[in-house]
């Protein structure tokens, strides 16, 4: 989980110069724009969804996924379920930034930032999120961990990322949806 949390935090320095950017008026982001760009060779995206919100100095929720690719995983089922899940953050307006970093061997880890605990359950519930958990993360990745914290502060601050809890998902070597068996925890982390 160190390494994890080490990951969080450097994603969280993109998301903090960009937010430090549009308030000094070195750039214009528009709401849900997608940036790109290549750090040694490895992609980077940010989809700042709310740049006034998330300029606030006041402590924000945090969401970040850490998936273990099968060797047969297909990107293109991955992008193309990321892409609708991006489009769907348009009806959740307390998520306030995405951010995606590749890792070697095609990995990626993702951090989410949103204004309130109840912003990432109401997403968690939307069609689109549910089909990715029930019919693509199964098939893509061999476990998931996904950690639930808070930014005191929020992005304009320094403070780190609190773990509040991790989940784990285990789906096993193969996947067969009518007899494999998930291994599910929850760690409490305060």
């Amino acid at each position: 989980m160190t390494s994890d949390q080490a990951l969080l935090a450097y994603m969280l320095q993109d998301v903090r110069v960009l937010a430090r950017q549009v308030e000094s008026g070195e750039i214009d982001l528009q709401p849900y724009e997608a940036l790109h760009w290549d750090v040694h060779g490895l992609a980077r995206r940010a989809v700042i969804c709310d740049p006034a919100a998330l300029a606030q100095p006041v402590q924000r929720c945090v969401v970040g996924f850490f998936g273990e690719r099968r060797p047969q995983a297909s990107q293109s089922v991955v992008d193309d379920i990321e892409v609708d899940l991006l489009l769907e953050f348009r009806s959740h307006p307390g998520i306030l930034s995405y951010s995606s970093t590749e890792l070697v061997d095609n990995y990626w880890a993702n951090l989410v930032i949103h204004e309130k605990p109840v912003d990432s359950q109401q997403w968690r519930n939307s069609a689109v999120h549910l089909r990715a958990v029930a019919e693509i993360s199964p098939r893509q990745y061999r476990s998931v961990r996904i950690h639930n914290g808070r930014l005191p502060g929020g992005v304009v601050g320094s403070a780190a990322i609190t773990i509040d809890r991790t989940k784990f998902w285990d789906y096993g070597d193969t996947w067969d949806p009518g007899a494999s068996e998930v291994w599910e925890a929850v760690r409490d982390c305060v």
